[in-house]
């Protein structure tokens, strides 16, 4: 799917807490309303654009909390809503309580405010299955499900248990703290958030920090193993990515020279007499910093008195959540500071602070987006903050510029906004200065970038960029699916065998040639094996390649009287049969140096582990070691290595069967395989490995060949077998054809 238009899913179950709308009952009337959020003005945006789109049959359904009879209203004609009901008991320890009380603080980096309750936890399981139940009696083949946000990280995976093959997505709209924090909820909480987050095929953040911080919270708690971002999840690939949610660009921009803006606008420039307006506009909440914004616009004042009498800042906070004491708390205080900085500066002609504890309406917010010369966004932390990206937006004068905290997820892509700490007063006073005193000149050159930005990547591209990673990775997952060998693939592989007059057997040696042993020097080549490969070797058609990850001296010493060409420590030597060992690579290896202590290290932390020195690699065996141990040892490694590698981006880590490896990005057994492949015309090739080091060897073989891969994990090869004792009844089908079978 390349463009909006071109949709593969005719519906979307979008699962959110809250249904996109409310319904508000006055004496005897009723009517609905648009609830607030980044998440609904998306949705209800790309459910206009579904309308006008060739295939106007695609559908959206929305699941969350909300009145019953919002079931019975039709929105749109191609929107449903479906109210889940939760028992107010159980809604209070699930939403007010693990929700709001325990993941809202910890994710927002205030971990004193983190309340730990098993019965919150108990509730929110509940809850959980509550959605669960209503999906149930919704989903149909070919829909796609994607969940959203905090208040149901355990859903995904439930979903996934009743429907093995749906199309789910999930996105998370706050931030994920790192590992440190996360670490600080229980295990078993914590165990089942990263498991229900997983089931998910994509799982979605607003920046590449959060997505990280969420693999590695993954890699160090459940001890799956990730690659490229793309996490094994039993036998089932998830994808971990950055999406930042963006607005509808048009939309916005648009609104700003209608009527209606336009009579908004007057009426602000008549109030502000010529002063210059600052504004911000946030939900309350503790995470968003007012009384230290509050505290800067203070010291800007003290310190910049050229300013009085020449602008004003008017602080907006919708109100949210005024029913919990720490809220109403905060809004005392938020009053308090707003009334002494006011009784300090104001005179009978100016107040510099306005402040309106209200939700402003569409038009009204358009115009002060418009007009403001300052735009103060100073969340302590936030996962995006979408009202960044719409001052930006509406700007269309180019007249203001953007002071923003460097905390929010809005940051990354903004950055030509003038980027602050929220904690540091003194920073961010000197930051409302300069954005008034910035020429003209620059505050355009600065707006047009990010509107440049924001109007490529805007709500309907984060979506489909959404829909297309799902659909990628079903793909992946598709190639990835195991198919086991059987008769019918045995006999088309004698038969291309047969009829072929140059063949190729690149073959890996431990796990594959020879059983996985507990020591690595145990790792004998049997006579049984030697003597097939000898036959194999004998006709003139055949070339055998040994490929293994193992030290040239071992190599040859197990293939002594095998005329086959040897390669070694993962290509980065080769021997061909009667010639010396050579290497075609000149690289520094003083980084070593720097790997091996640290290797050495983990095996003092690890009983059972060793280190493993190779002339182009250094590797940490950990076979023998606890299991569990092990597990958390090799995230910790990772994590200490990978710190290290950003100075050296020619290295990287390979993970193989219990082992890790340091090496050179420029060679592996796909690379020696491809120079082997490429000097003859090769009509019969076959690959045989069996754990993750040849996976890069499977991927260069051509779709003609045939790649056999150990065991029963996803791989590229295009089959698999179950055991390493059938490697050798395949190699025996091109000794004796008519009596081999695999089993």
């Amino acid at each position: 799917m390349n463009s909006f238009d071109q949709y593969f899913f005719k519906r979307i179950l979008i699962v959110a807490y809250r249904l996109p709308f409310k319904l508000i009952r006055k004496k005897e009337e009723s009517y609905i309303v648009q609830n607030s959020g980044g998440l609904v003005s998306a949705i209800l945006s790309l459910s206009e654009k579904m309308k006008s789109a060739p295939d106007s049959s695609s559908k959206i359904l929305w699941i969350g909390t909300g009145e019953k009879e919002l079931g019975n209203e039709t929105i749109h004609t191609n929107f449903e809503l479906h109210p889940v009901e939760i028992p107010r008991k159980i809604s209070e320890r699930y939403y007010s309580g693990f929700c709001n009380d325990t993941i809202w603080p910890l994710f927002h980096y205030f971990p004193s405010r983190t309340v730990y309750d098993n019965s919150y936890f108990d509730a929110y399981v509940t809850a959980n299955n509550l959605f669960l139940q209503q999906l149930k009696n919704l989903i149909k083949p070919g829909d796609f499900i994607w969940i959203h946000d905090y208040q149901l990280f355990l859903l995904p995976e439930m979903v996934r248990k009743d429907f093995p093959t749906a199309d789910i997505g999930f996105f998370l709209h706050i931030p994920f703290p790192s590992y440190e924090l996360f670490r600080l909820l229980p295990k078993k909480w914590r165990e089942s958030l990263l498991n229900g987050m997983t089931g998910a095929d994509v799982v979605g953040f607003h920046t590449n920090d959060y997505a990280q911080h969420f693999i590695k919270s993954v890699k160090r708690t459940l001890g799956y193993k990730v690659e490229r971002n793309f996490i094994t999840v039993n036998d089932r690939l998830c994808k971990a990515d950055a999406f930042p949610i963006g607005i509808d660009f048009k939309k916005f921009n648009d609104a700003c020279n209608t009527q209606k803006t336009n009579h908004q606008k007057d009426k602000l420039r008549t109030y502000l007499s010529g002063n210059k307006l600052l504004f911000s506009v946030d939900r309350l909440d503790y995470s968003k910093g007012f009384i230290l914004r509050l505290r800067a616009f203070e010291r800007f004042l003290e310190k910049y008195p050229e300013w009085h009498f020449k602008v004003v800042f008017n602080m907006v906070v919708i109100p949210s959540r005024d029913n919990i004491e720490g809220y109403r708390e905060l809004k005392k205080e938020i009053e308090a500071t707003v009334g002494r900085v006011n009784g300090k500066y104001s005179t009978l002609n100016w107040r510099p602070i306005i402040y309106q504890y209200k939700s402003i309406p569409f038009n009204e917010l358009v115009a002060i987006y418009n007009i403001s010369e300052v735009g103060l966004i100073t969340p302590l932390r936030d996962g995006m903050n979408l009202v960044a990206k719409e001052y930006v937006t509406c700007q269309t004068d180019h007249c203001g510029m953007l002071v923003l905290s460097e905390m929010a997820g809005a940051a990354v892509e903004l950055n030509e906004a003038i980027l602050i700490n929220p904690t540091d007063t003194e920073e961010t006073s000197d930051a409302i200065n300069k954005a008034l005193s910035m020429s003209d000149e620059e505050k355009e050159s600065r707006m047009r970038k990010m509107q440049n930005r924001l109007s490529r990547y805007n709500v309907f591209r984060w979506t489909t960029d959404f829909f297309n990673q799902v659909n990628d990775v079903k793909k992946e997952q598709e190639h990835m699916q195991v198919k086991f060998m059987d008769n019918n693939s045995l006999n088309s592989l004698q038969v291309k065998y047969k009829n072929a007059q140059n063949r190729l057997f690149l073959i890996d040696y431990d796990g594959t040639l020879a059983p996985i042993a507990k020591l690595p020097e145990m790792a004998v080549l049997d006579e049984k094996t030697r003597d097939i490969l000898r036959k194999i070797i004998s006709d003139s058609r055949n070339k055998v390649v040994i490929i293994s990850g193992r030290r040239k001296e071992f190599i040859e010493e197990q293939s002594k009287d095998l005329n086959a060409i040897l390669v070694a420590e993962h290509g980065y030597f080769i021997k061909y049969p009667k010639a010396a060992w050579e290497n075609n690579l000149e690289i520094d290896l003083s980084w070593k140096k720097k790997i091996q202590p640290i290797l050495n290290d983990y095996v003092d932390r690890c009983n059972g582990s060793m280190v493993e020195d190779k002339y182009a690699s250094v590797v940490w065996h950990y076979r023998n070691a606890d299991e569990e141990i092990a597990t958390l040892r090799i995230n910790e490694l990772k994590d200490d290595l990978s710190e290290i590698l950003k100075s050296e981006p020619k290295l990287f880590v390979l993970e193989g069967d219990k082992v890790l490896e340091v090496k050179s990005i420029l060679y592996d057994k796909g690379t020696v395989a491809s120079a082997l492949i490429s000097k003859v015309n090769y009509d019969f090739i076959l690959a045989l490995g069996d754990d993750r080091t040849d996976e890069d060897l499977f991927k260069v073989i051509p779709d003609n060949g045939f790649t056999i891969k150990v065991g029963s994990k996803p791989s590229n090869a295009r089959f698999n077998v179950r055991s390493q004792q059938q490697i050798y009844e395949i190699l025996n089908l091109f000794t004796d054809a008519s009596t081999s079978k695999i089993k």
